[in-house]
């Protein structure tokens, strides 16, 4: 069987064979992520922090790929940037899209586990 990138799933063609596909899903700084709890560690970090900006109006493009919705800030419109620090991060990270993952039912859809 050969997929591309518009055929995984979480079904059948689901994580546990992505790497099958996809040889980078093989490494150990990516998705899936099977997280162990009782070998967690917990740290308390600083909470994220956006520019001033964060409160103004600000507009997206929202695209549905086939596996999520895509929300990415339109820069047709004049509008600030928006910045993130805090919460660990290491540095000032500018906001670009963020995206959603949804399942069937409450049992599938990100895939990450615990």
């Amino acid at each position: 069987m050969s997929i591309d990138g518009n055929q995984w799933n979480y079904g059948q063609l689901g994580p546990d064979i992505w790497s099958d596909y996809y040889p980078l899903c093989a490494g150990k700084s990516q998705s899936p992520i099977n997280i162990l709890t009782a070998c967690t560690v917990y740290k308390k970090f600083a909470p994220f922090q956006f520019t001033s900006s964060y409160d103004e109006k600000h507009y997206f493009t929202l695209k549905n790929n086939g596996h999520t919705i895509i929300a990415t800030l339109n820069t047709d419109y004049q509008q600030s940037p928006l910045y993130l620090t805090g919460g660990g991060l290491n540095g000032t990270f500018e906001f670009v899209n963020f995206h959603l993952h949804w399942g069937e039912n409450y049992r599938s859809g990100s895939e990450h586990q615990m």
